[in-house]
């Protein structure tokens, strides 16, 4: 049974009345929930997360990173539970904007659509570049890394451009692998274990000179965001409802089963990997210190075959992410949240495949540039600040929504509120104040800017309960008010 998409198209903005000259939308029912679960486990990418964010972690917070993970790890569950509740309220392909329009109006949906437009255009790049990294180590004498994640990038949007449920059965056969990629390193890793750490009870960072010491909070708080950003991806199911089959609850089921998987994995490959340091000055200033692990824990051979399946684990990190965020781009563009002619271009999706090829190729563009001229540690401490000031909205939506939608139906409800919500907010902001001055500063004044510019176009922007007024919706107003076919 297709996925209640008469109360989606209500609340998205994608109804219309049979022969109303409506576009083409997203194709309805082309999912099963096992291909969403994969697409949503495939954004995570607990092998693509480990790998990625593990040196930035143990370099601020040393052994102590561990705690960092752990500590996230609550805070991604926390907030898996309020995008699952809220998700279920407001199913829609645009997921956390629509959530935060719904709940607090359209001028917080529109810094939420910044926010992710900016996500959009430096995660999926951060993520590509890693794997160009990581690719390039297993070649003799190197490949240029910058022009290897624009080729990857390419092979992205390629896929991105088909048909949905193709893409998703790619990322679910490379999901298998990356998994099998990241337990096979976590076993070794636990059998190589060293007595002499005790990252739990006697966390050390290496300082000048690779003297080790203690680590205090502010060392472990400083790492929080970094493992939020190896959680980020579990709400990704919540981007493809209007092209989902099953229940409404089957969404927000997945969006919690994708959290808690992603937590357990990635806790266990960090805790293996810190027992696992033989060296810890020569570990946190390696450029690749998981790679250094997996040769001393595997040998050559299974550091090679290792690092392969990161490969593969992270580009389809980056099709999943692609994916998800492509349809944030088309729902807020639909919904008129966007300038008109962007609005008209972006909110519409091929007869043929039906998937919003415009912002597809806007994401190829933006990331293409950034594959080739930014650095990985930027965009990876950049891209975590961003992230966790998206989820700070959706945890205030979770709260606002419970009060003052209470009438509207649940199909989730989060199990003791208000303390996920609570958790959450707690946890972000805390974290926020641990991170580098640069990055707030970028982030939060493109939120700023953005709340400012939505501010001025209150009156023009859909109301928080409505859905927006499309191009073709005012046609067919005008042409049945005038007594003719739309």
């Amino acid at each position: 049974m297709a996925l209640d998409t008469a109360g989606q198209n209500e609340n998205s903005g994608t109804g219309a009345p049979a022969g109303g000259g409506a576009p083409p939308a997203l194709r309805a029912a082309a999912l099963r929930p096992w291909n969403v679960l994969a697409i949503a486990l495939s954004a995570i990418s607990p092998t693509t997360s480990v790998f990625l964010v593990y040196g930035s972690g143990l370099g601020s917070a040393g052994t102590g990173v561990v705690w960092a993970f752990a500590i996230g790890g609550v805070i991604a569950l926390a907030m898996a539970l309020c995008y699952a509740e809220t998700g279920s309220v407001f199913p829609s392909a645009g997921g956390a904007y629509t959530i935060v329009r719904r709940a607090l109006g359209p001028v917080f949906g529109g810094v939420t659509v910044v926010l992710f437009l900016l996500l959009g255009l430096v995660s999926t790049a951060s993520i590509l570049v890693s794997s160009s990294t990581y690719l390039s180590s297993l070649v003799p004498g190197g490949l240029p890394v910058g022009w290897v994640a624009l080729g990857m990038m390419a092979l992205v949007t390629a896929l991105s451009l088909g048909k949905i449920a193709p893409a998703s059965w790619v990322a679910g056969a490379m999901l298998v692998l990356e998994l099998a990629v990241v337990l096979v390193f976590t076993g070794f890793a636990f059998a190589h274990a060293s007595a002499a750490n005790a990252p739990f009870t006697a966390p050390a960072v290496a300082g000048h000179g690779g003297l080790v010491t203690g680590v205090g909070a502010a060392g472990l708080l400083a790492a929080v965001v970094p493992a939020l950003f190896a959680f980020n991806g579990y709400d990704w199911p919540l981007y493809f409802a209007e092209e989902a089959r099953g229940t409404r609850r089957a969404l927000p089921r997945a969006v919690v089963v994708a959290a808690l998987v992603a937590v357990a994995v990635e806790v266990a490959a960090v805790i293996a990997a810190t027992y696992a340091v033989r060296d810890l000055g020569a570990t946190a200033a390696d450029a690749s210190p998981l790679s250094l692990i997996a040769h001393q824990v595997m040998g050559p051979a299974g550091a090679t075959v290792l690092l392969s399946g990161v490969v593969v684990a992270m580009f389809d990190t980056g099709l999943a992410a692609n994916l998800g965020y492509a349809r944030v781009a088309y729902a807020a563009a639909r919904d008129g949240m966007l300038p008109g002619p962007v609005s008209r271009l972006f909110g519409r999706v091929s007869p043929g495949t039906r998937v919003p090829v415009a912002a597809i190729a806007f994401l190829f563009v933006g990331n293409g540039l950034l594959c080739v001229v930014s650095s990985l540690e930027d965009l990876i401490t950049f891209t975590g600040v961003v992230i966790v000031t998206v989820y700070l909205l959706v945890a205030v939506s979770a709260l606002v929504s419970r009060v003052r939608d209470r009438s509207l139906p649940r199909a989730f409800r989060m199990p003791l509120w208000p303390l996920p919500p609570l958790l959450a907010i707690a946890g972000v902001v805390v974290a926020l104040t641990r991170q580098e001055p640069r990055d707030l500063e970028i982030a939060l004044g493109v939120a700023a800017a953005a709340l400012l510019a939505y501010a001025l176009c209150r009156n023009r922007l859909p109301g928080r309960a409505g859905p927006g007024v499309t191009p073709w919706r005012l046609r067919a107003c005008r042409a049945r008010s005038r007594g003719r076919p739309s």
